[in-house]
């Protein structure tokens, strides 16, 4: 096993590479600030600024990559794709059914952008939210998001606040220390980056299956400065009790995931690694006579020897971002798309919901008949809840949608598209269980807690 170097032969420019590298990774992704006026994060402020100049023009690049997806596929899984070399072939040669998909997925972006076909596909509420507003984002989130990551994860950041939080994740969370930065990627820089970081990580070997599907449904929910936003501009709970807000959602977070990590389907995922490959820093014997300072240094020191260089970096990100491009954003779109126009052009979720009246109304919470629904919707799309939280009167009934449509983000038009398509172990199935079990654990919390802050 690989040793690491004794603290009086060791570099100080791997040590300002640990630092420097990590720190700026934590503030990339998770440190807010206010920005004219609105709170944001860098990885935020950088994605708007890079999309203002060409804002216009991205719904058309999301149809063209959309094409180019389901065209390439199906045209390499005809060949066996003997002209592309291996990077090209293991994107586009693809199994028959995801071909489906991303030809279908293309069919879908062109109808939604030239508005062809029924306006299911192409209306407002369905497929302009998803080709015209969600897709554009995403495009330039998942550029920033691949390409970065590597501070945050690579540089031993992640290995020095773990080993502090080793007993605190174990016990909670039946997790590793470690997991304690990914949750927090994913609980306040956003779920859609948690789920890439945790899927590097997974296919490193560094999670099983049943810490890494935790790690993402567990703790994952929409970037802050979108909880900020969507619930108080959106959903219309008031400024002033946005923090009170915050400090609800992590409560709700905890509890949450404390049950999650303790009942199926979660608990019966498997302890396996990726492919079989565990990471043998894992199997690392532990000093004890060294402090939990020295551990944790030593564990961080190990990681940063072995982080890459910018351009490395920056190469392997593109090439990342472009496989994501071809193979999960043709999901996004059908799944997303399909889910909407469920929502939209259907009673699906009013009958789903009919149940819940009475339930809501027997705990408490004001306009419950009008409510319900939008407990169901978020798992179509991030958006909904929030949307429905604005024909509500009730300032308690508000907090409490937009508290539950923050902490069960698990909507198939973006989170649940991108966990499907990934190698992490969940199905469609797991996703509604999970999200059935967030909202019932989220509900009568977030009352508790409105009601404890003075809402009506």
């Amino acid at each position: 096993m690989e040793q690491t170097a004794a603290p009086s032969q060791r570099s100080t420019a791997i040590y300002l590479k640990l630092i420097i590298g990590s720190l700026f990774g934590f503030c990339f992704f998770m440190l807010p600030f206010s920005w004219d006026g609105e709170l944001t994060l860098p990885i935020a402020l950088l994605q708007k600024l890079i999309s203002a100049p060409i804002e216009g023009a991205l719904p058309i690049v999301v149809v063209a990559l959309m094409v180019l997806s389901g065209v390439a596929s199906l045209a390499a899984t005809l060949t066996g794709g003997g002209q592309l070399n291996d990077y090209l072939k293991a994107i586009f040669v693809a199994p028959w059914l995801s071909v489906i998909f991303r030809l279908a997925g293309g069919v879908v972006a062109v109808c939604a952008y030239f508005h062809l076909g029924h306006e299911a596909l192409w209306g407002e509420y369905t497929g302009e939210i998803i080709i015209i507003y969600l897709m554009p984002s995403l495009l330039v989130v998942f550029l920033l998001a691949t390409s970065m990551l590597p501070f945050l994860l690579d540089f031993g950041g992640v290995e020095f606040v773990g080993a502090y939080l080793q007993k605190v994740f174990k016990t909670l969370f039946r997790l590793p220390g470690r997991a304690s930065v990914l949750s927090l990627t994913s609980f306040v820089g956003s779920g859609t980056n948690g789920i890439i970081a945790a899927e590097l990580d997974y296919k490193k070997g560094l999670y099983t299956g049943r810490e890494v599907s935790l790690v993402c449904l567990g703790f994952g929910t929409i970037s802050l400065p979108a909880v900020f936003i969507y619930s108080t501009t959106i959903g219309g709970v008031d400024v002033a009790s946005f923090l009170y807000l915050f400090l609800t959602l992590v409560i709700v977070a905890v509890v949450s995931t404390m049950v999650l990590a303790r009942i199926p389907p979660l608990s019966n995922k498997t302890e396996e690694y990726f492919e079989g490959r565990k990471d043998p820093s894992l199997d690392a014997p532990v000093d004890e006579t060294k402090s939990k300072f020295q551990i944790a240094a030593d564990t961080a020191y190990a990681k940063a020897e072995r982080a890459p260089g910018i351009g490395t970096i920056l190469k392997n990100g593109v090439l990342t971002t472009f496989e994501l491009y071809m193979t999960v954003f043709p999901l996004i779109v059908l799944i997303g798309t399909l889910a909407l126009i469920a929502t939209e052009y259907t009673p699906l979720f009013n009958w789903l919901a009919t149940p819940l009246a009475p339930v809501l109304s027997l705990i408490g919470l004001p306009e419950a008949e009008t409510a319900a629904p939008a407990f169901l919707t978020g798992f179509a799309d991030l958006l909904l809840p929030f949307l429905a939280a604005e024909n509500i009167d009730s300032q308690l009934t508000k907090f409490v949608i937009c508290i539950t449509g923050t902490i069960t983000i698990i909507c198939m038009s973006e989170t649940g598209a991108i966990l499907l398509k990934s190698s992490i172990p969940l199905s469609f199935f797991d996703l509604l269980i999970v999200f059935l079990l967030k909202t019932v654990i989220s509900v009568p919390i977030a009352l508790a807690m409105g009601r404890l802050y003075g809402l009506t």
